[in-house]
């Protein structure tokens, strides 16, 4: 699992790095460019690394680059909605929910996460009392009930020993 992980981090760092590379690009900037508008604080070889995926973005330096190119942190970031990142938490494989460990949760946790099982299995007529598999979709609406990014919410459930993808 920590493998997974770091392969999933890895892939996360690489698609930062090519959104950076496109903000250049739609901007016309070569990474001298970027370098100069910095005012020296980067060079192109770090850049370069950035835009790889091959080197840690700390938040300053992150903050820097928002400003150069006229963008929140933050967008800099949103990389979920990018295709390929859609692909890789959809072909995870299936999400199974393991119905018996939801008391791991805390009670203000749990209840929008129970409520919504309890009306995909009414729906389905499913009378499992262990198991349930989810849709990419059905993540994503969860994630909407929470505030959190579909992603998030099922790191958190898989850490917590409630979310199984394999």
């Amino acid at each position: 699992m920590e493998e997974r992980r770091r392969e999933r981090d890895k892939r996360y760092a690489e698609l930062v790095g090519e959104k950076l590379r496109r903000m250049r690009q739609d901007r016309n900037m070569s990474l001298q460019e970027v370098c100069v508008r910095s005012g020296g604080s980067f060079v192109v070889s770090t850049l370069s690394a950035y835009e790889r995926g091959k080197r840690s973005l700390s938040l300053e330096r992150l903050c820097e680059l928002a400003a150069i190119y006229d963008q929140s942190p933050m967008a800099m970031l949103d990389v979920e909605n990018e295709p390929e990142f859609q692909l890789a938490l959809a072909t995870n494989g299936p999400l199974r929910i393991r119905l018996d460990s939801l008391e791991r949760l805390n009670e203000e946790e749990r209840k929008p996460l129970e409520t919504y099982l309890s009306f995909l299995r009414e729906l389905r007529n499913d009378p499992s009392r262990d198991m349930l598999t989810i849709r990419k979709e059905d993540l994503n609406y969860l994630s909407g009930l929470y505030g959190v990014r579909p992603q998030a919410l099922k790191d958190y459930l898989e850490r917590e020993g409630i979310l199984l993808t394999r």
